[in-house]
Protein backbone atom coordinates (compact mmCIF):
# COMPACT_ATOMS: atom_id res chain seq x y z
CA UNK A 1 0.00 0.00 0.00
CA UNK A 2 1.25 3.97 -0.58
CA UNK A 3 2.03 5.53 1.97
CA UNK A 4 2.46 9.65 1.41
CA UNK A 5 3.74 11.35 4.66
CA UNK A 6 3.01 15.04 5.02
CA UNK A 7 4.71 16.50 7.81
CA UNK A 8 3.40 19.88 9.50
CA UNK A 9 5.53 22.40 11.21
CA UNK A 10 5.81 22.49 14.90
CA UNK A 11 2.85 25.28 14.75
CA UNK A 12 0.34 23.06 13.57
CA UNK A 13 0.67 20.56 16.86
CA UNK A 14 0.65 23.08 19.48
CA UNK A 15 -2.82 24.47 17.84
CA UNK A 16 -4.10 20.71 18.07
CA UNK A 17 -2.90 20.65 21.65
CA UNK A 18 -4.19 23.94 23.11
CA UNK A 19 -7.20 23.80 21.30
CA UNK A 20 -10.04 21.81 19.35
CA UNK A 21 -12.14 22.05 16.22
CA UNK A 22 -15.45 20.20 16.18
CA UNK A 23 -14.91 18.16 12.84
CA UNK A 24 -18.31 17.25 12.53
CA UNK A 25 -19.36 21.34 11.66
CA UNK A 26 -16.38 22.37 9.71
CA UNK A 27 -18.13 21.13 6.29
CA UNK A 28 -22.05 21.68 6.30
CA UNK A 29 -23.04 22.72 2.85
CA UNK A 30 -26.42 23.36 1.99
CA UNK A 31 -26.96 23.64 5.74
CA UNK A 32 -27.57 26.44 8.55
CA UNK A 33 -24.45 27.31 10.27
CA UNK A 34 -24.56 25.65 13.78
CA UNK A 35 -23.94 29.43 15.40
CA UNK A 36 -25.12 31.95 12.73
CA UNK A 37 -27.86 29.68 11.11
CA UNK A 38 -26.53 31.47 7.52
CA UNK A 39 -27.22 28.80 5.38
CA UNK A 40 -23.74 27.70 3.39
CA UNK A 41 -24.90 26.94 -0.46
CA UNK A 42 -25.55 23.96 -1.65
CA UNK A 43 -23.70 24.71 -5.18
CA UNK A 44 -20.62 25.09 -3.26
CA UNK A 45 -19.39 22.24 -4.70
CA UNK A 46 -19.53 20.61 -7.89
CA UNK A 47 -21.61 17.84 -8.10
CA UNK A 48 -20.27 14.09 -9.76
CA UNK A 49 -20.47 13.51 -12.97
CA UNK A 50 -23.15 10.48 -13.58
CA UNK A 51 -21.09 9.88 -17.22
CA UNK A 52 -17.46 9.83 -15.67
CA UNK A 53 -16.08 6.57 -13.88
CA UNK A 54 -13.34 7.96 -12.81
CA UNK A 55 -12.86 9.03 -8.77
CA UNK A 56 -9.89 9.16 -5.93
CA UNK A 57 -9.95 6.72 -2.71
CA UNK A 58 -7.74 6.51 0.13
CA UNK A 59 -7.08 6.96 3.65
CA UNK A 60 -5.59 9.96 6.06
CA UNK A 61 -4.17 8.69 8.80
CA UNK A 62 -4.50 11.52 11.65
CA UNK A 63 -5.03 11.95 15.23
CA UNK A 64 -8.60 10.63 16.14
CA UNK A 65 -11.26 13.37 15.11
CA UNK A 66 -8.76 15.50 13.45
CA UNK A 67 -9.90 15.33 9.98
CA UNK A 68 -12.96 17.47 8.80
CA UNK A 69 -13.07 17.56 5.15
CA UNK A 70 -11.08 16.20 1.76
CA UNK A 71 -11.93 18.29 -1.50
CA UNK A 72 -10.40 17.97 -4.99
CA UNK A 73 -10.19 20.33 -7.70
CA UNK A 74 -9.13 19.92 -11.05
CA UNK A 75 -5.63 21.40 -12.13
CA UNK A 76 -7.28 22.68 -15.60
CA UNK A 77 -10.51 23.84 -13.94
CA UNK A 78 -9.95 25.79 -10.70
CA UNK A 79 -13.44 26.76 -10.58
CA UNK A 80 -14.13 23.78 -9.84
CA UNK A 81 -14.16 21.63 -6.27
CA UNK A 82 -15.28 18.31 -5.61
CA UNK A 83 -16.79 17.52 -1.59
CA UNK A 84 -15.48 13.61 -0.42
CA UNK A 85 -17.38 11.29 1.23
CA UNK A 86 -15.14 10.77 4.69
CA UNK A 87 -15.53 8.11 7.10
CA UNK A 88 -14.49 8.06 11.02
CA UNK A 89 -11.51 6.10 9.95
CA UNK A 90 -10.32 8.83 7.77
CA UNK A 91 -11.37 6.91 4.56
CA UNK A 92 -12.15 9.38 2.04
CA UNK A 93 -13.33 9.00 -1.83
CA UNK A 94 -14.41 10.41 -4.53
CA UNK A 95 -16.62 9.26 -7.23
CA UNK A 96 -18.03 10.63 -10.57
CA UNK A 97 -14.55 12.29 -11.41
CA UNK A 98 -14.09 13.73 -15.49
CA UNK A 99 -10.78 12.55 -16.55
CA UNK A 100 -7.62 14.92 -15.68
CA UNK A 101 -5.29 15.80 -12.81
CA UNK A 102 -6.59 16.83 -9.55
CA UNK A 103 -5.31 18.57 -6.72
CA UNK A 104 -6.31 17.76 -3.00
CA UNK A 105 -6.93 20.14 -0.06
CA UNK A 106 -7.31 18.62 3.60
CA UNK A 107 -8.98 20.80 6.46
CA UNK A 108 -8.53 19.61 9.83
CA UNK A 109 -7.72 20.69 13.70
CA UNK A 110 -4.30 21.52 12.63
CA UNK A 111 -5.24 23.75 9.98
CA UNK A 112 -5.28 23.50 6.04
CA UNK A 113 -3.16 20.61 4.24
CA UNK A 114 -2.98 21.27 0.48
CA UNK A 115 -1.37 20.55 -3.17
CA UNK A 116 -3.10 23.05 -4.85
CA UNK A 117 -1.81 24.33 -8.34
CA UNK A 118 -1.59 28.25 -8.56
CA UNK A 119 0.32 28.61 -12.03
CA UNK A 120 1.63 26.48 -14.23
CA UNK A 121 4.30 28.19 -15.53
CA UNK A 122 7.73 29.57 -13.86
CA UNK A 123 6.62 31.92 -11.17
CA UNK A 124 7.95 35.45 -12.52
CA UNK A 125 6.25 37.60 -10.17
CA UNK A 126 8.51 40.41 -8.76
CA UNK A 127 8.21 42.11 -5.18
CA UNK A 128 6.63 45.01 -6.51
CA UNK A 129 4.21 43.16 -8.28
CA UNK A 130 3.93 40.78 -4.34
CA UNK A 131 3.21 44.43 -2.74
CA UNK A 132 0.95 45.34 -5.47
CA UNK A 133 -1.31 42.03 -4.76
CA UNK A 134 -1.07 42.28 -1.53
CA UNK A 135 -2.42 46.06 -1.33
CA UNK A 136 -5.70 44.53 -3.30
CA UNK A 137 -6.27 41.94 -1.25
CA UNK A 138 -6.64 43.86 1.80
CA UNK A 139 -9.08 45.84 0.10
CA UNK A 140 -11.31 43.61 -0.73
CA UNK A 141 -14.17 41.62 0.77
CA UNK A 142 -14.85 44.36 3.56
CA UNK A 143 -16.80 41.85 5.67
CA UNK A 144 -13.06 40.09 6.47
CA UNK A 145 -10.97 42.51 8.38
CA UNK A 146 -8.10 39.89 8.39
CA UNK A 147 -6.75 38.31 5.17
CA UNK A 148 -3.71 36.60 4.54
CA UNK A 149 -2.38 35.45 1.23
CA UNK A 150 -0.86 31.74 2.28
CA UNK A 151 0.70 31.39 -1.52
CA UNK A 152 1.12 33.59 -4.45
CA UNK A 153 2.38 32.91 -8.06
CA UNK A 154 2.37 34.06 -11.46
CA UNK A 155 3.85 36.08 -14.22
CA UNK A 156 4.51 39.31 -14.06
CA UNK A 157 4.72 41.96 -16.88
CA UNK A 158 1.41 43.36 -18.94
CA UNK A 159 -1.69 41.52 -18.35
CA UNK A 160 0.11 39.09 -16.40
CA UNK A 161 -1.44 36.75 -14.38
CA UNK A 162 -1.15 35.35 -10.58
CA UNK A 163 -3.53 32.99 -8.45
CA UNK A 164 -3.57 32.93 -4.80
CA UNK A 165 -4.72 31.03 -2.00
CA UNK A 166 -6.28 33.06 0.23
CA UNK A 167 -7.26 32.87 3.78
CA UNK A 168 -9.71 35.29 5.15
CA UNK A 169 -11.45 36.27 8.59
CA UNK A 170 -13.57 37.93 10.11
CA UNK A 171 -12.66 38.23 14.09
CA UNK A 172 -14.97 41.79 14.84
CA UNK A 173 -18.57 41.18 16.15
CA UNK A 174 -21.44 40.06 13.66
CA UNK A 175 -24.68 41.03 13.47
CA UNK A 176 -26.79 38.33 12.71
CA UNK A 177 -30.36 38.30 10.85
CA UNK A 178 -32.15 39.16 14.07
CA UNK A 179 -30.17 41.93 15.18
CA UNK A 180 -28.08 40.48 17.57
CA UNK A 181 -24.74 41.44 18.36
CA UNK A 182 -22.51 37.91 18.45
CA UNK A 183 -18.75 39.36 19.75
CA UNK A 184 -17.69 35.60 19.91
CA UNK A 185 -18.53 34.11 17.13
CA UNK A 186 -15.63 34.26 14.04
CA UNK A 187 -16.34 33.36 10.01
CA UNK A 188 -12.96 31.89 8.20
CA UNK A 189 -13.08 31.18 4.74
CA UNK A 190 -10.11 29.52 2.30
CA UNK A 191 -10.67 30.43 -1.27
CA UNK A 192 -8.68 30.62 -4.57
CA UNK A 193 -8.31 33.92 -6.28
CA UNK A 194 -7.60 35.23 -9.81
CA UNK A 195 -5.27 38.95 -10.29
CA UNK A 196 -5.00 40.58 -13.23
CA UNK A 197 -2.00 43.27 -13.95
CA UNK A 198 -4.33 45.90 -15.49
CA UNK A 199 -1.59 48.67 -15.58
CA UNK A 200 -1.08 50.77 -12.49
CA UNK A 201 -1.92 48.00 -10.03
CA UNK A 202 -3.39 44.33 -9.92
CA UNK A 203 -6.87 43.59 -9.65
CA UNK A 204 -8.89 41.15 -8.13
CA UNK A 205 -10.54 39.18 -11.18
CA UNK A 206 -12.40 36.09 -9.53
CA UNK A 207 -12.56 34.77 -6.34
CA UNK A 208 -13.60 30.86 -5.86
CA UNK A 209 -14.36 30.02 -2.20
CA UNK A 210 -13.86 26.20 -0.82
CA UNK A 211 -14.81 26.32 2.71
CA UNK A 212 -16.33 28.57 5.40
CA UNK A 213 -16.23 27.79 8.95
CA UNK A 214 -17.97 29.58 11.64
CA UNK A 215 -16.27 29.58 14.57
CA UNK A 216 -17.49 29.59 18.03
CA UNK A 217 -15.82 29.76 21.41
CA UNK A 218 -14.93 26.08 21.98
CA UNK A 219 -13.52 26.15 18.46
CA UNK A 220 -10.21 27.21 16.56
CA UNK A 221 -10.01 30.91 16.45
CA UNK A 222 -8.37 33.23 14.21
CA UNK A 223 -5.98 32.47 11.42
CA UNK A 224 -5.19 28.21 10.92
CA UNK A 225 -2.16 27.26 9.73
CA UNK A 226 -1.52 25.71 6.22
CA UNK A 227 0.65 23.23 4.53
CA UNK A 228 1.73 22.79 1.37
CA UNK A 229 1.93 19.24 0.20
CA UNK A 230 3.44 18.03 -3.53
CA UNK A 231 2.53 14.61 -2.65
CA UNK A 232 -1.35 16.15 -3.10
CA UNK A 233 -1.06 17.38 -6.06
CA UNK A 234 -1.65 16.05 -9.68
CA UNK A 235 -3.19 12.51 -9.05
CA UNK A 236 -4.13 11.56 -12.24
CA UNK A 237 -7.88 9.97 -12.72
CA UNK A 238 -8.38 8.32 -15.84
CA UNK A 239 -11.97 6.05 -16.29
CA UNK A 240 -11.80 4.25 -12.55
CA UNK A 241 -11.42 4.73 -8.85
CA UNK A 242 -7.41 5.80 -8.12
CA UNK A 243 -6.47 4.39 -4.98
CA UNK A 244 -3.93 6.68 -3.64
CA UNK A 245 -3.49 4.79 0.00
CA UNK A 246 -2.68 6.08 2.84
CA UNK A 247 -1.73 9.93 3.19
CA UNK A 248 0.08 10.64 6.27
CA UNK A 249 -0.44 14.04 8.07
CA UNK A 250 0.56 14.33 11.19
CA UNK A 251 3.60 15.41 13.20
Amino acid sequence: MTRILCVPPTLFALAALSLGLRAADAVRPGTPGRYTGTVQSSQLYSPPDPQAAGGIRGKLVAREGWVAGVFATPQDDWKKFYLGRLSPDGTFDFTGLPAGKYDLAVIGTDGLFEGLTLHRQDDTLTDEDRRSIQDKIKISSPFFNEKRIERCAGTTGHAGQARILLQELRSRPITLQSAEVRADLQVRSFKLGLLEDVGPAWALEETREFLRQEVGSADVKGLLPTKYCKELSGIRVVTEVKDVGEIVLRK
